[in-house]
């Protein structure tokens, strides 16, 4: 959970090239363990390679938002992001349907070294990055992610993080201790409240990821051409608050397609929350913090989703008599995105009235 900060210190104190090369290398080696591992049908070293690979993954998502938001701040930063996150969707959606057939044809080990093939393609990508910014440095010095040495983070640069960045990271945390979770117990959910197979639900709660695949870059390249972050992200809470709601009130019934309008609904809000989020941090922050910025607001988004599980799983445990449990857990999911939604409120009120419309802007 700590290791986002860890990363995004370190990155905005050796740079953000040699750091990215170093994460994707990492989580290469964890994935080679963990490959290892599944051949030799050793659970320890499969373990091992995972802890490895966490290490490696976590920093190294930190490290291409940073590198991202330094190459295209100001001209196409959300776009950039949104189709990031629309490749990494795609991965999840495509991870689903390929990998277990192939573990029900060749096995475990071939299975596991498909992800193998996939983290050396990527080192390639990120080794090939970093020559193209050296390129550009070239070209033009000041285009480059490279942080000159008096510009490289100080420990001091954490007081200067200002409201806006602490409220934008409490939203954060509490959007995502409701999308992930609600995800995570649709597939359930459309098993015993709309009885469906395992099939058909397996099917049907990928669609909020299908939908931010597909409209992550078009709603990223909307904020860059009319800004308003803010009041998106003001929008996405009251969708998501939207989604919940409908899902608490559903009826329940035989595989009628109830559910898909709350999945829609977040998959709707989900995007515009992501594509506005993750594209407001490098305007809030100085460039010598932003790497560190990532990785804060990464690791407290983690310690949220460590607890949420948790809690839905209690909530859903201590009610299930009412609506098989999924009452009280969309209820729980409708609360903490009001609370997320008065945070945004008042960082959209902070951002026109004290931070002079920052994030309003193009």
């Amino acid at each position: 959970m700590v290791l986002p900060i860890m990363g995004g210190v370190f990155l905005d104190k050796i740079g953000i090239r040699q750091g990215l090369v170093l994460f994707t290398f990492i989580l290469t080696v964890g994935q080679l363990v963990f490959t290892i591992g599944g051949y030799q049908a050793n659970y320890d070293t499969m373990i091992a390679g995972r802890i490895i690979f966490g290490m490696g993954g976590e920093c190294m998502n930190v490290a291409q938002s940073a590198i991202v938001s330094v190459w295209f701040k100001g001209k196409e930063l959300a776009f950039a992001m949104g189709i990031n996150m629309s490749i990494s969707r795609l991965g999840s959606v495509l991870n689903a349907a390929v990998v277990p057939s192939i573990y029900d044809t060749y096995g475990l080990g071939p299975a596991l070294m498909i992800g193998f093939a996939i983290c050396v393609f990527s080192l390639l990508n990120a080794l090939g990055l970093v020559w193209l910014d050296k390129k550009a440095e070239k070209q033009n010095p000041n285009s480059a992610a490279r942080i000159a040495a008096d510009e490289q983070f100080k420990w001091s640069d954490l007081y200067d993080f200002d409201l806006s960045f602490w409220i934008l990271t409490g939203s954060c945390v509490l959007t995502y201790m409701s999308v992930f979770p609600y995800i995570q117990v649709a597939s359930d959910l459309l098993q015993t409240k709309y009885h469906f197979d395992k099939i058909t639900a397996g099917y049907l709660f990928g669609v909020p990821y299908i939908i931010s695949a597909i409209s992550s870059p078009i709603l990223g390249l909307a904020i860059d051409k009319v800004g308003k972050r803010a009041l998106l992200i003001c929008l996405s809470s009251s969708i998501l608050i939207l989604a919940y709601g409908t899902s608490m009130m559903m009826p329940e019934c035989y595989q009628c397609y109830n559910e898909v309008y709350p999945l829609v609904l977040t998959g709707i809000g989900y995007s515009i929350y992501a594509a506005a989020i993750w594209g407001s941090i490098p305007y809030i922050v100085k460039p010598s913090a932003v790497g560190t910025a990532f990785g804060i607001a990464t690791a407290i988004q983690n310690i949220g989703l460590v607890i949420a599980p948790t809690l839905v799983g209690m909530i859903k445990d201590n009610t299930k008599t009412i609506d098989h449990g999924y009452f009280y857990v969309n209820a729980f999911f409708v609360l903490i995105n009001v609370i997320g939604l008065m945070l945004n409120m008042s960082l959209y009120y902070i951002d026109l009235y004290q931070n002079n419309g920052v994030l309003d802007k193009i």
